[in-house]
């Protein structure tokens, strides 16, 4: 019999039910990490405009018994934030977020609180409102109602995507758009989670970013990482 320090000479065939045995193994481990950390679907562009990589389009969410890609682990205080991120923590909004370290805050009160990366290519946003009623699908009626007047948000030819999703536990729903400003004719793309928080308020996190394919794809890991460490009601007993 060889032995393992033969070499490549020593190596035998795999048997066809021992690479079926390895398949099944890995499609398992792939579907564990999903089941963990379901990245959000935040595809859907525009009609007429290639759809980026790693951007692809979010079908029409259908019941199943199969896990929800684009829902995300309950966060908790205990969870590390990834390398070159930090925690942030908002008593006003009853919130705690993480965000990357060298982003900046550009505006701060009772309800919203937004930051921006260095070169301005990416916002993020997180609100805490109940301006638009006490559920997701309510403030995501109220917030394209005024995102859809260019008088107010400065924002054109909206073209929008809602899918179900979950967060923090919870049922939420999750807003695409891409638009353009009306002073601008560069495509940008907003991704958005609403979900209900206590006392009637419901939590819209938010990030922008100018629609090129670098700016896709970080926005997506951005998204994602956010959801993940993001912990509501962290005030409330």
């Amino acid at each position: 019999m060889s032995g393992a320090g033969d070499g490549t000479r020593s190596r035998r065939r795999l048997s066809a039910g021992e690479i079926a045995a390895l398949v099944s193994a890995a499609t398992a481990v792939v579907g564990l990490l999903l089941a963990l950390f379901g990245v959000p679907l935040i595809g859907g562009s525009s009609p007429g405009r290639p759809v980026a990589d790693g951007a692809a389009a979010a079908p029409a969410p259908a019941r199943s018994a199969t896990p929800d890609a684009s829902a995300t682990p309950e966060a908790s205080p205990s969870i590390a934030v990834p390398s070159g991120w930090r925690r942030v923590g908002a008593p006003d909004l009853r919130a705690t977020f993480a965000l990357p370290d060298d982003w900046t805050k550009d505006f701060g009160s009772a309800i919203q609180s937004n930051w921006s990366s260095p070169d301005e290519e990416h916002a993020m946003s997180l609100k805490r409102d109940s301006s638009y009623g006490p559920t997701p699908k309510a403030a995501v009626a109220g917030q394209l109602e005024w995102y859809r007047d260019p008088r107010k948000s400065s924002m054109a030819d909206l073209k929008v995507a809602t899918h179900r999703t979950r967060q923090n536990g919870k049922e939420a729903l999750l807003l695409e758009i891409d638009y353009h400003y009306t002073d601008q004719s560069a495509p940008r793309k907003r991704v958005e989670v609403f979900v209900a928080g206590k006392a009637g308020q419901v939590y819209q996190l938010l990030f922008d970013t100018v629609a090129t394919r670098e700016g896709l794809a970080a926005q997506k890991q951005l998204f994602a990482t956010a959801r993940a460490h993001l912990l509501i009601d962290t005030s409330v007993r």
